[in-house]
């Protein structure tokens, strides 16, 4: 019986000595687990994103050029106005009287010159008279001498005339454009946007320009897109940009860049400042044109342009992980055998970016795989699904 349990006992203890020695001596699995991705043909672009914001690309302070009080304003917000309609009236009495007054000095001195005129005529002919006498020895020579001198002061007083004409007529056409500076016409086809004036306001022109209203053209808006400066000598005239507003992210508009300012946007914008201790970050404007004949865009607007500084067509490419910098080289793991676990490390010649992707000019061949990630884990090669580019 002792021998029946004792048999038991020992092929139990075999048992647990087996499993002990299965557990700590077996051979462990150095396999290492890679995700790959497939080398393929995209579209990259490289991109600066700024920030903007939507103004009118013709917009007109319409200002009064005479003082008076306004007596009537013709236009209301959002009314839409061609070049030369009324906009408003200033009371006109003074512009009037000033260019009575300035016509009547000139009725004067044109009858006055008329006056001298015929003195000059007659002192004219008295001493064209007098002179053949003289040559006669007919006459002394004091009456040939007041004779000249009467001849000289009637000119002179044709010529002072003249002169007095002269000032009258600039006179008056300064009084007729005073004049029709009461009448304030639109000086562009555009919008109303701002009337910050009202009937019955009286402005005064001598001290500033006081602005009666705001007219924009918004057929056609301004983007004001703030690059910053350590991407500024990227961005150039004629570089693609994409818009977005805020209002409307979904709907994008296609342009390009028009121009750089040279400039700060704060020098822009009359903000600048040369204090030493100003820490704020520097942009610089970068202008787009957007053509808003539906009139979605508004003044004000927040948008977000994004320029294509680069980019290239159907090229080889490589997410951006898979190459690592060795040495001052660009290199990156390639499959050479998936069933054996075969990686071998190439160095590859590299273009422009995208963040996600990066082009590979030499190195690589459409089709071959490469590394992307390194896991830990006890089996071979596994591909990571392709990523859309």
């Amino acid at each position: 019986m002792l021998r029946k349990y004792l048999k038991w006992i020992i092929l139990i203890i075999v048992l647990i000595l087996g499993v002990v020695y299965y557990s700590f001596f077996r051979k462990k699995d150095d396999g290492v687990k890679y995700l790959t991705e497939t080398v393929k043909r995209s579209d990259i672009s490289q991109t600066i994103v700024a920030s903007g914001t939507v103004r009118s690309n013709n917009r007109v302070e319409v200002g009064a050029q005479v003082s008076g009080k306004i007596t009537k304003i013709n236009v209301v917000l959002g009314q839409e106005v061609k070049k030369g309609d009324l906009i408003a009236t200033i009371d006109s009495l003074t512009q009037n009287n000033n260019l009575d007054e300035a016509k009547s000095k000139l009725k004067v001195y044109q009858a006055q010159r008329k006056s001298a005129s015929v003195k000059y005529q007659v002192a004219q002919s008295k001493f064209n008279r007098i002179s053949k006498l003289y040559q006669m020895n007919s006459i002394s020579q004091d009456d040939y001498e007041t004779a000249k001198e009467e001849l000289e002061v009637a000119k002179a007083s044709v010529t002072e005339y003249d002169e007095l004409i002269a000032q009258a007529s600039i006179s008056v056409k300064t009084a007729e454009t005073n004049l029709s500076y009461t009448s304030i016409t639109s000086p562009i086809d555009g919008v109303v946007i701002s009337i910050p004036v009202s009937e019955g306001q009286t402005v005064n022109s001598n001290q500033s320009a006081p602005t009666i209203v705001q007219v924009a053209d918004l057929s056609k808006m301004l983007i004001k897109a703030e690059v910053a400066e350590g991407d500024i000598t990227k961005v150039k005239k004629g570089m693609e940009v994409e818009v977005a507003t805020v209002a409307n992210p979904d709907k994008t508009y296609k342009s390009t860049v028009q121009s750089v300012d040279y400039a700060t946007s704060t020098l822009t914008d009359n903000e600048y400042s040369e204090s030493v201790s100003n820490t704020s970050a520097v942009y610089y404007y970068a202008n787009i044109i957007l053509d808003n004949k539906n009139g979605n865009l508004r003044i004000g607007m927040t948008t977000t342009n994004t320029i294509t500084i680069n980019s290239v067509k159907n090229v080889l490419s490589v997410p951006v992980v898979a190459v690592q910098k060795v040495n001052g080289k660009s290199v990156v793991k390639v499959v050479k055998d998936k069933e054996k676990n075969i990686i071998e490390e190439r160095e590859v010649t590299t273009g422009i970016q995208d963040g996600l992707s990066i082009e590979i000019k030499s190195g690589l061949s459409e089709g071959e795989e490469v590394v992307v990630t390194q896991l830990n884990g006890t089996d071979g090669l596994d591909s990571l699904p392709q990523r859309r580019m």
